[in-house]
């Protein structure tokens, strides 16, 4: 018997010939609006047909399966039998046929007549399909004989997924020759994982359409717990056949959960053997047997030996499963050294369930290394474990131990000779990390775990020199990850091979292969630090008033969250560091030798913006105001004039703009209000009255006095409904008048009446776009810097505001953003311009301006360093390619696109820049001038990168092609050599030593080999495993796996590199923060030194060609840092 699917050519056209000769036409009719859904099943002389019925307007039954019956009688006519088994057409004429309604009763389902006279049938619900009875069970029918062979099930899927046909088998059985039990009633099933026979399963109980909907939702239910590294995505049965639907899960079976597509025939479901071939299972019997007659009836803890010396492949095998963890109660993997000869080592597993003795577990490790008589079990610590209790619980976490034998010539009991030389260590030698380590917190994470003071000096001791500490490894198995013990150390520590790294990012986990060569690793911090050396840039394009010039002539200003004060005649800078985001405003005492700024909330609380008070002079904090009270950020601050600045005024970001006031010496708030609902662009207090402050923003322009009971009073000068003017700054005269520029470039003069109202005075058109900034000067000249028309004009207040001189910047240099003397108190006109593109410029009315600072104007995201010289090269949204040198621009190139990479050629004669627009730019190392340009491809080329020999250069791009250049030793000609194809955007490029493969990651923290023997992608990572790379630019491999911590709301790592000498990496992530790892960082609790300089990405960090400097760029903060390395 074979099933056939309805066709509708040939089949139909054999149904309608056999209902039309035997009175059964309407059925060859109603079948073929169903032709697609139909099946037939040949039992000769029988023929069954089902059919679905979808509801209509005129039928109410909903959707439901229906089976009809064309079988010859007694005479040889054919009846046609419907779902009830009854004729359709002739009462008289019927068959005894099992029908569909002889179903459990579904619950909460819907009680329907199918047919007048017909018994009752449930509606079956719509989440479930019509189809699944008969694909869990089987077609009901007249019995068949147990020789006929029962066929299997086929599944044909069209392109439109509600279009199935399922063929049905006949089973053989007659118990199975009946419809199929509820649906829709819990089943209980067990899943294996692809390829391990000896996974124990994972047993699963679901309600279908309830619990589970589909296949999909199945497996992701399953995934966490089965343990794949990818999640379970394909289901099988036992034979290796593929279910693709809920309905197919059969109650009590078990399946197999892939990953992918290729199905491993393994006899899943094994237990594990014996840890000793020589192993009983531990029953009363078998032991009797062990222990022989005469011990037949002694309770000693007797057994079969409880270690088993293993091969790297059975130790890989025993890592995927649970019984390898530390401290299982199944079995547990370890190292056995020999304290006598390191050279001696073995891996073993041992029995936790062993009914032994410990001495007899060290015994038979004994025997492993030949030794006899008298033997201990020391820990990396020189701590002996006594029992199988201290094994289990005190030393659960420890991978590595030595084996000693007890003697005269014996090492002594507290001392545990160094795996890497010949010398004995004390055991407090080996015992956490430095001192510095775990006294200060390991890099700020880690506190002290020993909690002794008077340990602390033997653990700094062993700092000086090199001692025998061997950390304990994290096991990466297909699992999750296994928490790793919090101990400490300063120590090498040596991995082996065949553990391979399990990265979780975003949800999503990386599998990362180790090298087969032992690695050296040391989870405490580095004894380098970062000390911020050099700011360059400045912040003028989203900022105001953000520029001011001390007592010492030394200039003022911010950038990101570093305020810098900078020597200009001796280049030196010095900086505040204490804020942790980007500084918004900041104000200077009147005595000019203290500052107040003001910080952004961080990113996931909002109540974290204040106000720093601290000296200019010393760089010390002196207090600290609004910390939990102010939100989203700070928009303005002032200090109070009259009184000796005892008044500190701040308005912070939030909804209501709330305006407070402090006397900040004592750090006590007199005054606080609500100010407007707008956008709030500055704040000052009046320079006659201390109660008198002024705010000013989009649409408004207020008064606040404050009265004697601390209630202040509000009074508007211009109409915040019908006015639409921004006002975009204001100063004072000396004689108390207020003057006010809008975004429309009017200058407006406020003054007072002898009722003391405010009325205007005077009004003009000064610019031709917004006025930035207005600044007093000592002689009563005011100045007024534009925005886009770049003028600088100067007015004369007593004067009635003529017109004195004006003058106007460079178009490179842009609109003026802040003004401000250069020798406050002088009359020599002299002044500083910030402007906003990022620049400070000095000069005066009546000469040029020079450059001062400049820094990129918009988002950085090239940075690359010369190995040639030490000079730096930059590249971003502003269409900028800089070359520095040291502390100056050395010379700058306008592209004709947005520049996102740059690379420079190891010789240092071209350096090459990628655009937005898929061009590759080469200029002339020393010059700048343009050499060529060539056109890669019509996406963003995201990273640049050169091999060592300076003779091809690889360029990644964001549609996630590698493409291949060839060039000459100096850099001038440039050819194609090759294209490897990608899917997904690139962020780094790495070279190999060999100059055979590179090594790339994308946006998406996916890792790929390419191979440029063939120019195709590695198809097995593990080939390149033992490569060695050129850098380590790439923020993802195993040499680098531990800087991500696997957290759901942990930041993503952005960029990263090591350093030419290979013995520290930096780091910079999401969040803004830079780390900085002794290398290679295979643990996520190694150690690490933070810094806070940026607000979001830290686009980009790399290091120096000599290691003395740390380079560092922020995107939106366009800034770029040079850090010290000591």
């Amino acid at each position: 018997m074979t099933p056939t699917r309805l066709n509708k050519s040939k089949e139909e056209e054999r149904i309608d010939s056999v209902c039309s000769s035997h009175r059964a036409s309407a059925l060859g009719k109603s079948l073929r609006p169903f032709h697609r859904m139909a099946m037939i099943v040949k039992r000769p002389p029988s023929l069954y047909i089902v059919v679905q019925r979808n509801s209509t307007e005129d039928d109410d039954q909903g959707r439901e399966a229906v089976l009809f019956t064309i079988q010859p009688n007694e005479n040889g006519e054919y009846v046609v039998s419907g779902p009830q088994g009854n004729d359709l057409y002739d009462k008289d004429r019927q068959m005894s046929l099992p029908p569909l309604s002889s179903h459990p009763p579904i619950p909460n389902g819907d009680v329907h007549q199918t047919k007048q006279g017909a018994t009752p049938r449930r509606r079956r619900p719509r989440a479930q399909s019509i189809l699944s009875s008969y694909i869990n069970g089987h077609l009901a029918g007249p019995p068949m004989s147990h020789s006929r062979r029962s066929s299997a099930v086929g599944i044909t899927k069209s392109k439109d997924d509600s279009r199935i046909h399922y063929e049905l088998p006949i089973e053989v059985n007659e118990e199975r020759a009946r419809l199929p039990a509820d649906p829709w009633r819990a089943r209980k099933v067990r899943f294996y994982r692809n390829g391990d026979r000896y996974y124990h399963g994972y047993e699963f109980v679901f309600k279908p359409g309830r619990d589970v909907v589909n296949m999909e939702a199945l497996c992701d239910k399953i995934s966490d717990r089965i343990g794949l590294i990818k999640g379970a995505r394909y289901i099988f049965g036992l034979d290796g056949r593929r279910k693709y639907r809920i309905e197919e899960l059969e109650d009590g079976q078990a399946y197999v959960a892939s990953s992918d597509r290729k199905f491993v025939n393994l006899g899943y479901g094994r237990q594990r053997p014996d840890w000793n071939q020589n192993a009983l299972a531990g029953t009363p019997n078998a032991l009797a047997e062990r222990q022989g007659p005469g011990r037949r009836g002694d309770n000693s803890r007797t057994g079969s030996p409880v270690v088993r010396e293993v091969t790297k492949k059975t130790s890989a095998d025993s890592n995927k499963s649970n019984n390898s963890k530390p401290g299982s109660r199944d079995g547990r993997t370890i190292r056995i050294l020999n304290n006598s000869d390191h050279s001696q080592e073995r891996t073993v597993l041992v029995n936790m369930k062993t009914v032994n003795l410990w001495e007899e577990v060290v015994k038979d490790v004994g025997k492993m290394f030949k030794l006899t008589g008298p033997l201990r079990l020391l820990s990396v610590l020189g701590e002996e474990v006594k029992s199988f209790s201290q094994f289990k619980n005190d030393f659960a976490d420890y991978d590595v131990f030595y084996v000693e034998q007890l003697d005269d010539a014996s090492t002594p009991n507290n001392m545990v000779k160094s795996p890497r030389s010949n010398k004995s260590t004390p055991p407090s030698a080996s015992a956490g990390g430095s001192g510095e380590g775990l006294e200060n917190g390991l890099g700020g994470r880690r506190k002290s775990l020993n909690g002794v003071d008077d340990r602390r000096s033997s653990i700094s001791e062993r700092r000086s020199r090199s001692s025998s500490r061997r950390p304990t490894l994290r096991r990466y198995t297909s699992e999750p990850t296994l928490k790793e013990t919090p101990e400490e150390s300063d120590e090498y520590e040596e991995v082996t091979d065949r553990r391979s790294a399990v990265v979780t990012i975003r949800g999503q986990r990386r599998m990362l292969h180790a090298p087969k060569m032992p690695l050296r690793h040391n989870p405490a911090p580095p004894h380098q630090t970062l000390t911020l050396d050099w700011v360059y840039g400045y912040r003028g394009s989203d900022s105001r008033k953000n520029l001011w010039v001390l007592p010492s002539g030394e200039l003022l200003y911010y950038v990101a969250a570093v305020a810098v004060i900078m020597d200009a005649t001796d280049e030196v800078q010095r900086h505040y560091t204490e804020h942790t985001e980007d500084i918004q405003c900041m104000a200077l005492h009147p005595t000019r030798d203290l500052v107040a700024s003001g910080q952004r909330a961080s990113r996931g609380n909002k109540y974290s913006a204040h106000v720093r008070v601290w000296s200019a002079r010393t760089l010390a904090t002196l207090h600290v105001l609004g910390r939990k009270e102010l939100g989203a950020g700070i928009l303005a601050v002032d200090f109070s004039r009259r009184n000796k600045g005892t008044y500190l005024l701040a308005v912070d970001a939030d909804r209501e703009h709330l305006l407070s006031v402090w006397t900040w010496d004592n750090e006590l708030i007199f005054g606080r209000v609500a100010t407007h609902q707008d956008h709030v662009l500055g704040a000052a207090f009046h320079p006659l009255d201390n109660n008198l402050i002024v705010t000013h923003g989009r649409g408004l322009l207020s008064l606040w006095a404050r009265r004697k009971d601390g209630i202040f009073t509000r009074t508007d000068l211009i109409e915040q409904e019908t006015s639409g003017r921004t006002i975009t700054s204001l100063e004072f005269t000396p004689g108390g008048d207020l003057i006010t520029g809008d975004h429309e470039g009017m200058i407006t003069v406020w003054s007072i009446d002898p009722d003391g109202d405010y009325y205007v005075k005077r009004e003009f058109q000064a610019h031709t776009t917004a006025v930035n900034c207005l600044q007093l000067l000592s002689e009563g000249t005011v100045l007024s810097g534009g925005d886009k028309d770049r003028r600088i004009i100067a007015w004369d207040c007593e004067e009635e505001f003529e017109k004195i001189t004006e003058t106007k910047l460079p178009e490179q240099a842009g609109g003026v953003r802040s003004l401000y003397p250069q020798r406050p108190g002088h009359n020599d006109g002299n002044i500083y311009v910030g402007t906003t593109r990022n620049m400070i410029l000095e000069g005066s009315l009546q000469r040029r301006f020079n450059q001062v600072i400049f820094g990129h104007s918009k988002q950085l995201w090239g940075l690359a360093v010369n190995k040639a010289d030490g000079t730096l090269a930059t590249a971003g949204y502003d269409k900028h390619i800089v070359k520095w040198h040291e502390n100056q621009l050395e010379w700058r190139i306008q592209a004709q696109s947005e520049c996102v990479s740059v690379a420079v050629h190891p010789m240092g004669t071209r350096i090459a820049a990628g655009t937005i627009d898929g061009h590759l730019i080469v200029l002339n190392g020393q010059s700048g001038q343009h050499v060529t340009t060539v056109r890669v491809c019509g996406s963003p080329l995201s990273c640049l990168s050169y091999n060592p020999a300076g003779d091809t250069l690889a360029v990644g791009s964001q549609n996630g092609s590698i493409y291949l250049y060839k060039s000459t030793k100096d850099g001038y000609l440039y050819t194609r050599n090759g294209r490897m194809t990608g899917s997904l955007p690139l962020s780094g490029i790495d070279w190999s030593t060999s100059g055979r493969y590179l090594q790339t990651v994308t946006s998406d923290y996916d890792v790929a080999y390419w191979s440029l023997s063939d120019l195709s992608r590695v198809k097995n990572d593990e080939d390149v495993r033992n490569e060695i790379w050129s850098t380590q630019t790439c923020p993802l491999s195993y040499m680098v796996h531990g800087v991500w911590s696997g957290a759901r709301d942990a930041p993503l790592q952005v960029t990263l590199d090591r350093s030419p000498r290979g013995d520290v990496v930096a780091a910079g992530d999401t969040d803004g923060y830079i780390r900085l790892y002794r290398y290679p960082v295979l643990s996520t609790r190694a150690g690490y030194h933070e810094y806070k300089v940026y607000t979001s990405y830290v686009s980009s960090v790399r290091f120096s060609y000599t290691d003395n400097y740390l380079y560092s760029i922020g995107d939106t903060d366009a800034a770029l840092m040079r850090w010290r390395v000591t």
